[in-house]
């Protein structure tokens, strides 16, 4: 098997997995299993080297699909306080490397091989080859340091967050209800129903109304008046509001009723719908249409008129009866269509990111770097994501195509990482002091990332998870954390925190280096 590292790499998915299944108490390794057996299988054929790009490339698929659909959610924490967040990378990482300086000096330890234990501690490769590269040939001190502190840099974030994560549920969202409103309260006349969300802070979707014998979709510029029968979407909460600040709840079939208006879930496929925003898809001046609700995933949510449509969202539209037929032909209703990717932006924008890792970076005083293909990547992602698309061209991915490429990506990468860290161990005599400084440097970060998070966003323990996970630059604990809590602001919390941290990684090594004169 020793000729065919492609045979062990898949091997290690499959015990990965496998062995990612089994609990003990609730706790269980999830995707991090693949790494662990990809280091039992790299150990046991220490001769294996996968090659460099095919880990390379699948962790640039994984962050490439992360930053694209997590860009939104990032934007949107990044307006409402999220730079606050921006603060933890540097104050962990910065706790990291002091731990590493006067830890590494009591205990005796070279340099060298500690600088390889920070990057290992703090499971980041570029870091690891900023140290080689500027030790030359004592570089394999470094990566013996790596090899050693790696395991321990994936297993103390996830064991740190299981004992939280047990209470955490997976989250699909709470459902929408429907409710019919007899208005019974409106002061001013001639008031929109958008004048009367935004006065009343309201957190519901106006749907339709019944004036009479007739009835008709309400939109933003849409006037109701006392005596009309109006239906809303919202939380069960939100909706309880809006019914005591309308009027009364009222027992009508109008919800029901579609002998005028009628009602369907209409996949989006057509790309040039897709990265428009409710706005400027005009389905209401177009087919008289309204969105009132998104399936994106398995999550229902209230769109907004600057909500952007990304391919393969389920729309729920009222209009009129005979126009919904063309509103399925304008939005594509194609399960298969809207399954496939655009390889066209897909190629280009992972062309773009590895590109842009390779752009020379110089610091006064530690020469020039790179940022890497993965990192690149990332921030890439994230800017193409926020625009959605440009021209004829759509960035998004449809959702299911990013979560089967974002975990091809991550697994592959993982038993890559994993055969290489396992192939290493039989070099690498096992040095308690080295072994004590990483768990040291692990735990430190850990926590103070934790700390940080939790004094900021409180009990938000999926996002404090993505954050701990975009500080470790560790895919695994990112995909512990989404296997368990199933939610959004796990992706946003990790991409806020990776970018950042991937750049102070590389040069705090470099730092380190010269701060002990090596």
């Amino acid at each position: 098997m020793h000729n065919n590292p492609l045979l062990i790499v898949c091997l290690a998915i499959g015990c990965g997995a496998l062995l990612g299944r089994i609990s003990i108490k609730k706790v269980s390794l999830g995707i991090a299993g693949v790494l662990f057996a990809g280091v039992m299988w790299g150990y046991i054929e220490p001769t294996v080297n996968p090659p460099e790009a095919l880990a390379t490339f699948g962790l640039a698929l994984f962050v490439y699909a992360i930053g694209l659909s997590s860009s939104n959610s990032l934007i949107d924490a990044l307006t409402h306080g999220g730079w606050r967040y921006l603060l933890i990378p540097p104050v962990a990482i910065g706790a990291a490397f002091l731990i590493d300086v006067i830890a590494s000096q009591i205990l005796n330890i070279p340099p060298s091989t500690a600088a390889g234990v920070f990057a290992g501690a703090l499971t980041n490769t570029p870091s690891l080859a900023a140290a080689t590269t500027a030790l030359g040939q004592r570089g394999a001190e470094a990566t013996l340091g790596y090899a050693i502190a790696y395991p321990l840099g994936v297993l103390i974030p996830i064991l740190m967050l299981s004992w939280p994560f047990r209470r955490e549920t997976l989250d699909v969202g709470e459902k929408l209800v429907n409710a019919a409103i007899k208005v019974c309260n409106v002061k001013d006349p001639g008031e929109a129903v958008a004048g009367l969300l935004e006065r009343y802070l309201l957190s519901v979707r106006f749907a339709r109304c019944a004036r009479g014998d007739e009835q008709f979709v309400l939109s933003g510029n849409s006037v109701i008046a006392n005596g009309d029968i109006v239906t809303v979407v919202g939380l069960t909460g939100d909706v309880r509001t809006a019914t005591e600040i309308l009027g009364v709840a009222c027992e009508s079939d109008i919800v029901n009723d579609r002998s005028q208006l009628d009602l369907r879930r209409i996949v989006v496929s057509n790309p040039d719908v897709c990265g428009k925003t409710l706005r400027h898809a005009g389905m209401f001046h177009k087919f008289e249409g309204i969105v009132t609700r998104i399936r994106r995933g398995d999550r229902d949510f209230i769109p907004k008129a600057e909500t952007v449509i990304m391919p393969g969202d389920r729309l729920r539209v009222i209009a009129p009866r005979d126009n919904l037929s063309a509103i399925s032909e304008y939005l594509g209703d194609s399960y298969h269509e809207s399954s496939e990717f655009n390889i066209l932006t897909f190629g280009l924008g992972l062309a773009m990111g590895i590109a842009l890792g390779t752009v020379d970076i110089s610091l006064p005083g530690l020469g020039t770097f790179e940022i890497g293909p993965v990192a690149g990547c990332l921030i890439v992602a994230l800017i193409l994501g926020t625009l959605g698309r440009t021209g004829p061209l759509t960035w998004y991915l449809p959702y299911s195509a990013s979560i089967s490429l974002r975990q091809l990506g991550l697994v592959v990468f993982l038993a890559c990482a994993g055969i290489k860290a396992g192939g290493l161990l039989h070099t690498a005599s096992l040095d308690i002091s080295a072994l004590v400084l990483g768990a040291c440097i692990t735990t430190v970060s850990s926590l103070v990332t934790i700390a940080m998070s939790r004094a900021m966003v409180g009990k938000s323990w999926p996002f404090i998870g993505g954050l701990l996970a975009g500080v470790q630059t560790q895919p695994a604990v990112l995909g512990f954390a989404v296997d368990r809590c199933g939610n959004e602001q796990v992706e946003a919390g990790y991409a806020e925190a990776y970018p950042l941290s991937m750049l102070l990684k590389i040069v705090f090594v470099q730092i380190f280096l010269l701060f002990m004169k090596t």
